[in-house]
Formats: structure tokens, C-alpha cells, sequence
């Protein structure tokens, strides 16, 4: 005799796995037979199978949490939920058939999607391993679903994943030669080791980015749009994925990459994720608020122990969003001494507080004075980029940087690399006129 309820057993639902720990997981007889064969080719070590494996897993996964940090309400409805990952979708229900007090969980729907990470148009992680022969990083065919530790690489404190973040690139094969430089700090040795060892890119598809990679100028000032919020989930879910696994983990974002690294590192604070300290965060030439990057690297548990978390060359996206118009350095500074400082290492911390501060009042007492030259960088500002005159007027006087720098450090071609000091892009575009001739 069946032991399901006659409301459950009368629409054909079945369990799934083991049901004596957690909620049940209940599907129909051709979803059960699909996620019976996922699980069968889950223990087999090929790409189907670590694809099988995260299916399976974020299935299981929802005897513990029916709202995971991939998860979302679906519109208009306070019962049926969906979980997506880099290679599908997993539409479900809540429901108590039991009528006690825990629901129970009924797979809707399962829609792969993997040939959509394959094509490179969803977000997904992708091995990059450098090949000496084409002097260049080049990627598997296929992404990766699962966090998997490798002979080179085992996850732990002494050998973490270095991980990538895009932001604007043409494609995968343009971001996955653009990142190296960032993870590495620009260090010969770091980048040579990393040569050997591979990395991971996170991959964002640029979907209706400019050609000339201004999406990030922009968008400033907008929400969060539907394909990053959709990456975010995705990447929220590996960072969790590493956090079950005890794995150690050092994130890379660029530029606009840091706008889907916050919102991930929300998500997981929204689910009150602790990653003890195993995870950290590197943003470079972010183009978001490093003040939220902060704030909620810090509510999530991320390793806060490097003082060089951050690093940007002047371009407008970076002064206006990651630096928040020269205020980020000051806010974060407070926050750390108000909320993270211990009571007798608080006179050290607010010297540095004040320091931040002073350099602030003197940019002000710099934008007074800026002069006629000025003035006509900010018309440039305002009538090229759509800015206005108030916005391009603090910009180029408040942070009192010279017109001709911040510009070059907003042209994307000169900014890919990573820039140990303001004046790499004039480097760069010094030696480009000088190839040329």
C-alpha cells in the first residue's frame, strides 16, 4: 500500500532519493525517471555527469532549504519557486499534503540548459589553462557545472580556486585573456604560477553591451539588470557550493564583474551564509560600489585580512560607481572603525579614518579652484556621455585628477590589463602610436 497521501498518490507523484531526513521530494512518473537517470550518470566522471551531479544536488538540496541563494518566487505566485544553475532550471512547488508542519517539496519542471552555457549566452564557470604554444589562455570545450578539485589544485588555504569575474568583453576568449592580469596583481611570479596551475573564469555574457564597452558608464545609477541578477544567482550558488565543500577561494571581479559579485555575496546574506573566513573577494577597476562590496563581503564572513582588497585606475565608471565620487575610501573606513574595530585598536583605526577625510576636504578645496581647462572637460563629459554638468562638474573637480588621465583611463582598450599605477593607460596608448608607426 502506498504510504503518500491520496491527494499526492492521486496525481501520480512519486519520492525521490532517500525521504528520512529533511523535506520529501516528490515528482510525476516521467520527472522521476529522469531524475533517476541524472542520479545513475551523476556517478559517472565525465562533463554529463558533473552536469547530472548539479542537478541532482540542487534537487537534494531542497530537503534542507526550499529557497536556496539560486532560488526565486515566481511571479505572481507564493508557492511555486524556481532554482537555476549554469546548465538548467528547476521549477518547483510547496505543498503539505501531510498537514503538519512542513511542506513538502513537488518537482514541476526540469529544463536543461546547458546548450545555452555551451554557446556561451548563460552564465557559467569555464577552465582556463594557458597554452605556450599559442602563447595564449584558452578554455575547455565545455563549462564546468561543479567546483571540483584538480592534482593542481585542492582547495585548501595553501592552494585555492583563483577564480574569475568579467565584466565588458567582446566574448569568452577576449575575458578569459583579460582576467589573468587582475588575479595575478600584475606580478610576473603570480602569473607565471597561475600559468601552471589554470584558473576558473566566471563568465558573464555581455548581452547588448557597446561596442566601445561604455555599457558600464551607462548604466550607472540603474538597477541590477535581469542577466546579471540571473548570474548573480548562479555564481551565489558556487560560492555556497565551495562553502559545503570546505573549500578556499580567492574571487577576481573586473569592472562590471563587481556588480555581480555584490549581488551574489547579497544573496548569500540574505540566507545568512557564514563562509568563515575561507572566502575572499578581489575587485578591480569595479565599477560598482566598493562601499556595498564592503558592507556585505563583511555580513558574509569573507576573509577581510588584505587591505589591498580593491585597486582602480581613474575612469569615469570607476570614479563614479566603485569609488562613489571619492566618498567610498571614508565610508568604509567609518564602518570599520564603528562596527568592525575592537575598542583598544579603535585610536589606530580612526587616524586612518581621519586620514580619508583629509584627503576628501582637500579634492573639495581643489574643485573650488579648478579653472577654465576644466570647464571645457566638463561640456566633453556632459555632451559626450549624457552626464550632467553638476555630475561632470564633481567629477572633474572634486576628485582633482587631470582631465586627460581620467579620460584615458576610461577608454576600455587602455583599461584591460591590470594598472599598478594611474599612469599605465598613457603607457599603453603611448606605445600603441608608437607601433603604429
Amino acid at each position: 500500500m502506498s504510504t503518500l497521501p491520496e491527494s499526492a498518490s492521486s496525481m501520480g507523484l512519486q519520492p525521490f532519493g532517500q525521504s528520512g531526513t529533511g523535506r520529501s521530494i516528490m515528482a510525476n512518473g516521467q520527472l522521476h525517471g529522469l531524475l533517476e537517470g541524472y542520479k545513475e550518470l551523476s556517478s559517472i566522471p565525465s562533463n554529463e555527469g558533473y552536469h547530472a551531479l548539479a542537478i541532482t544536488s540542487a534537487v537534494n538540496s531542497l530537503r534542507g532549504s526550499v529557497a536556496p541563494v539560486n532560488s526565486f518566487l515566481k511571479e505572481g505566485s507564493s508557492t511555486r519557486r524556481c532554482v537555476i544553475g549554469a546548465g538548467f532550471e528547476i521549477e518547483y512547488e510547496l505543498n503539505n499534503y501531510y498537514g503538519g508542519p512542513q511542506t513538502d517539496v513537488v518537482i514541476i519542471d526540469i529544463r536543461l540548459t546547458g546548450d545555452k552555457s555551451e554557446s556561451r549566452n548563460r552564465a557559467a564557470l569555464w577552465n582556463a589553462n594557458f597554452s605556450s604554444s599559442v602563447d595564449r589562455w584558452i578554455s575547455k570545450d565545455a563549462p564546468e557545472y561543479i567546483l571540483e578539485k584538480s592534482s593542481k589544485v585542492s582547495g585548501s588555504k595553501e592552494s585555492p580556486f583563483k577564480i574569475g569575474i568579467n565584466g565588458y568583453s567582446r566574448d569568452l576568449d577576449h575575458a578569459i585573456n583579460i582576467l589573468p592580469s587582475h588575479i595575478s596583481r600584475g606580478d610576473t611570479n603570480n602569473l607565471n604560477k597561475l600559468k601552471e596551475n589554470g584558473y576558473l573564469l566566471f563568465y558573464v555574457p555581455q548581452k547588448g553591451a557597446l561596442k566601445s564597452g561604455w555599457r558600464c558608464v551607462r548604466n550607472l545609477g540603474k538597477s541590477i539588470t535581469r542577466e546579471d541578477l540571473e548570474a548573480a544567482r548562479i555564481l551565489a550558488n558556487h560560492m555556497k557550493e565551495a562553502h559545503d565543500k570546505n573549500y578556499h577561494v580567492e574571487w577576481t571581479s573586473h569592472r562590471g564583474g563587481s556588480k555581480v559579485l555584490t549581488e551574489a555575496m547579497k544573496l548569500l546574506a540574505q540566507r545568512q551564509v557564514d563562509l568563515a573566513g575561507k572566502q575572499k573577494v578581489f575587485l578591480s577597476d569595479h565599477t560598482s560600489s566598493q562601499y556595498a562590496a564592503d558592507v556585505v563581503r563583511r555580513k558574509i564572513g569573507m576573509n577581510t585580512d588584505d587591505a589591498t582588497w580593491n585597486k582602480s585606475t581613474p575612469g569615469i565608471a570607476q570614479l563614479i560607481g566603485g569609488k562613489n565620487l571619492g566618498t567610498a575610501d571614508l565610508a568604509i573606513s567609518a564602518n570599520t572603525l564603528f562596527k568592525h574595530t575592537e575598542k583598544e585598536n579603535r585610536p589606530g583605526q580612526a587616524v586612518d579614518t581621519l586620514h580619508h577625510g583629509r584627503k576628501l576636504y582637500k579634492a573639495g578645496k581643489k574643485a573650488v579652484l579648478t579653472g577654465t581647462g576644466a570647464w571645457t572637460i566638463v561640456t566633453t563629459l556632459s555632451t559626450k556621455f549624457g552626464i550632467s554638468f553638476t555630475m561632470a562638474q564633481t567629477i572633474v573637480g572634486l576628485l582633482g585628477l587631470s582631465a586627460a588621465q581620467t579620460i584615458l583611463s576610461s577608454i576600455p582598450s587602455l583599461n584591460e590589463g591590470y594598472h599598478k599605477s594611474a599612469a599605465e593607460p598613457s603607457k599603453q596608448l603611448a606605445q600603441k602610436l608608437f607601433s603604429k608607426k
